[in-house]
């Protein structure tokens, strides 16, 4: 008789373990489909002429709030000048001119502008001083006078970062990206591996 009153518990959790199991299965393959149907539409996007990668860049940014985003876009063009990615040639200003329509190429039998005209009209090593003046009198590097699309402004990051010797990785606490604070009572023990880890995940 012990037995069988053992065996009626023990029946219920593993119907109710199999009923687990089923639905975990069943929203896996919703998942699966799911994850088709986006590859699908990236696809789509793809024939029509549009970049994937700069597509996944704008569904992540898209799911940060606008703190967050000025925050990682400050970041990126920090990082991007101590790797020396921020070159700001005249080049690089036309290519955004073109994308964004405002150097429209020219038509045929119209004269190219001349070499001289893409020339820029300043001189690139001052621009680099100024960053380094302002790097010597303890200003950030975020108080960067040139507007952005302007080609000093990479310049003068550029500078800045050549005096401080930074490698995109000396960056002050307080540019640095914010780690969330955890709800007192949850995972009292592992808060330095946490903060260690969030920077890998990102």
């Amino acid at each position: 008789m012990k037995r069988g009153k053992a065996a009626a518990p023990n029946a219920g959790a593993a119907a109710m373990l199999r009923e687990f199991i089923a639905d975990i299965e069943a929203l896996e393959e919703e998942k699966a489909a799911i994850a088709e149907r986006i590859r699908a539409r990236k696809a789509d996007a793809k024939a029509c002429g549009f970049d994937t990668k700069v597509i996944n860049q704008m569904l992540k940014e898209r799911r940060m709030d606008r703190a967050d985003r000025e925050e990682f876009a400050a970041l990126c063009d920090i990082y991007r000048a101590a790797l020396g990615m921020l070159d700001g040639t005249p080049l690089g200003d036309a290519a955004r001119k073109r994308l964004m329509g405002e150097a429209p190429k020219p038509e045929e039998g119209e004269e190219a502008p001349s070499p001289a005209a893409s020339e820029p009209s300043f001189d690139p090593a001052k621009i680099r001083e100024e960053g380094m003046q302002a790097a010597r009198e303890g200003k950030r590097v975020i108080d960067n006078p040139y507007v952005a699309g302007d080609p000093r402004r990479a310049l003068w990051d550029e500078g800045w970062c050549a005096q401080t010797g930074s490698d995109g990785m000396e960056i002050p606490a307080a540019w640095r990206r914010k780690e969330k604070k955890k709800p007192k009572g949850e995972g009292d023990g592992d808060e330095g591996a946490v903060a260690d880890g969030k920077g890998e995940e990102e």
